[in-house]
């Protein structure tokens, strides 16, 4: 097998979701509608009114334009021809729509077919070139698909081609993209629009495996809309977007072991257990704000400001334990007032300043002050002012 050869296949599950996406942001203007896949087609989208069903069919941009006898409105038509015989769709009801990344030929019942409007005219020519191809293709492979269409009434042919809707050299999956995120600029802000497009992808690719599970019946605009409006909200100027991925991170017991801020621990005696949290703490607050800033949703002074008020904040908690430790000469003894300084301060509790006034996550705040630490900003013993 050629090692190509289950790419496209893979690359077209996944572009079927994402032209999923892209369908149901489309269909603001509809009442009520809702997505459903692989259930009567591809995809199947409804509302009050009317079912839209969609055969998608990914390309990739070497594929020849389709023709008469193409495979893949042959394969779709014996789709829809099925459906109609066993009653599962109502023709006077209903859009079908082939989606394809191809051409259609001109000259072809195709190309025809490419405008949602026919006269009766087309149409008779549309049904007279389907009838001359199941009657003269040798095709094998088609047989049960031209058997398919064969079964249909003149009158049940007449309601399939007014039904049928091909959109050809449809969108790829960056101008997919492209158009889902003109839908998003109504919403967000213009620096939130690609955070915002994938963390609402990753939400869409979990609701329709849960669809495909059994565990959806379908998936509905509103719930789109309270997801988009959450993340809408996530983004405000007063928060910023938690990465789940970054928050759930776990590091090794070996990891950072030679950090000066882990050096800083040990010098006042901490304990290895509350030494791991503080390294996790510190990687993930390092990583959460390291992608603000490359996502360009944090601005570089905003963190000046923040370390500001967290070394401001240790200052003046710091001077007691200075004034605590001057007459002590035993170094145990001090230790002891630092590590309880600390445990106080930064474990028990923790300085309560948010880099914005909804980023109220804990590793943050410690693990930017274990920053602040690795670079003696602050310090939890008093010599180490002096290194």
């Amino acid at each position: 097998m050629n090692r190509f050869s289950a790419k496209e296949p893979s690359l077209g599950y996944h572009y079927q979701i994402r032209y999923a996406l892209h369908l149901l942001l489309k269909a603001k203007d509809k009442e009520s509608p809702f997505v459903k896949l692989e259930n009567l087609d591809d995809v199947e989208i409804l509302d009050i009114n009317q079912s839209e069903l969609h055969q998608t069919k990914f390309h990739n941009k070497k594929a020849a334009n389709l023709t008469d006898s193409s495979v893949d409105i042959w394969k779709t038509i014996r789709v829809w021809s099925e459906l109609v015989l066993n009653g599962d769709i109502d023709l006077d009801n209903v859009l079908l729509i082939l989606v394809t990344t191809s051409k259609t030929s001109e000259g072809s019942f195709l190309y025809d077919l490419t405008e949602n409007t026919k006269t009766d005219e087309i149409v008779k020519n549309v049904i007279l070139k389907l009838d001359n191809v199941t009657n003269s293709s040798k095709n094998k492979t088609l047989k049960d698909s031209f058997e398919a269409y064969k079964k249909l009434s003149d009158t049940q042919k007449e309601k399939l081609v007014k039904s049928i809707w091909i959109e050809d050299n449809a969108q790829d999956f960056e101008l997919l993209k492209n158009s889902i995120n003109n839908e998003l600029q109504f919403t967000f802000l213009p620096e939130h629009i690609n955070t915002a497009f994938n963390d609402l992808e990753g939400w869409w690719y979990n609701q329709c495996i849960q669809h495909l599970e059994g565990k959806l019946n379908h998936i509905s605009f509103e719930d789109l809309r309270r997801y988009i409006s959450y993340l809408n909200d996530k983004y405000k100027t007063d928060s910023l977007p938690i990465d789940t991925d970054i928050s759930n991170a776990e590091i090794g017991d070996e990891d950072f072991e030679d950090m000066v801020f882990v050096e800083q621990l040990k010098d006042i005696n901490i304990g290895k257990n509350v030494i791991g949290q503080a390294k996790r703490d510190f990687f993930r607050a390092n990583e959460q704000r390291s992608k603000w800033l490359r996502e360009k949703l944090l601005h570089p002074q905003e963190e000046i400001d923040y370390e500001f008020k967290l070394k401001d904040d240790w200052r003046g908690k710091f001077a007691v334990l200075q004034d605590d430790v001057a007459s002590l000469e035993e170094e145990n003894e001090i230790k002891t007032k630092c590590k309880a300084f600390f445990t106080s301060f930064y474990v028990l509790g923790n300085p309560g300043i948010t880099i914005r006034p909804r980023v109220t996550e804990i590793f943050l705040i410690k693990g930017s002050c274990h920053m602040l630490a690795d670079k003696k900003d602050i310090v939890w013993h008093p010599n180490s002012l002096n290194l």
